[in-house]
């Protein structure tokens, strides 16, 4: 395999990853935070860091013969926070609405802008196809240098499109401000529904994907 074929490869997984909309709804709303830049900043370089630790970790370490077990323990996370997420999607719907008030979750993101935006970071990062893009550089056999050039070309197409988002804040302030303000007004709104669908969803697409990765 050439290093051209190699690139060719991981554009389809990466793709998968950064079209994956909850990372995405999740920069937004921390970008709807009052310290905006750096509670994104916070959530996008935990999980370049986080990406491009794993995969050099399988790289230069584990390699072919552990590409398994790493693929069983991510599946094992992905399990974790899918539980913990359908948790606080029954919590949501328990709980009774509360009219007038801002969200509590977003006033916690802005808070806490360190910690949540790494704990989104880590919960959020898709260890399944991080892995089976890691696992065709490592197949690939070429050197590596060509192989850790490789993973930060996948980093970067598979984080693109919560990149996107800071980009246009930096580059349209004002626009942005006003746009996001206006989606502030809107997740206070539906703050409780949004919590139970997306919550809910992330639990169900976390159990199905960790189940895959603990049984291949």
């Amino acid at each position: 395999m050439t290093s051209s074929e190699l690139y060719s490869s991981l554009v389809a997984p990466a793709l998968a990853i950064a079209v994956n909309p909850v990372p995405i709804m999740a920069c937004v709303a921390l970008l709807s935070t009052a310290h905006a830049k750096r509670n994104a900043l916070y959530f996008i370089v935990t999980m370049w860091v986080l990406m491009l630790a794993v995969g050099a970790v399988i790289i230069t370490i584990a390699g072919n013969s552990t590409s398994s077990s790493t693929s069983s323990g991510g599946g094992g996370v992905q399990v974790a926070f899918g539980l913990i997420f359908l948790a606080v999607a029954v919590q949501q719907w328990r709980s009774k609405p509360v009219e007038g008030k801002d969200p509590g979750w977003m006033k916690a993101l802005d808070k806490n802008g360190l910690v949540a935006g790494v704990t989104l970071g880590v919960s959020l990062t898709n260890y399944a196809l991080l892995t089976t893009g890691v696992d065709d550089i490592v197949k690939s056999g070429l050197s590596k240098s060509v192989q850790i050039s490789a993973l930060v070309f996948f980093v970067a197409i598979a984080t693109c499109t919560i990149v996107l988002p800071l980009i246009v804040y930096l580059v349209r302030p004002v626009w942005a401000r006003k746009q996001l303000g206006r989606l502030s007004a809107w997740l206070m709104k539906h703050n409780r529904v949004i919590l139970i669908v997306v919550f809910g969803l992330m639990g169900l697409l976390f159990l199905v994907e960790g189940i895959n990765g603990l049984l291949s």
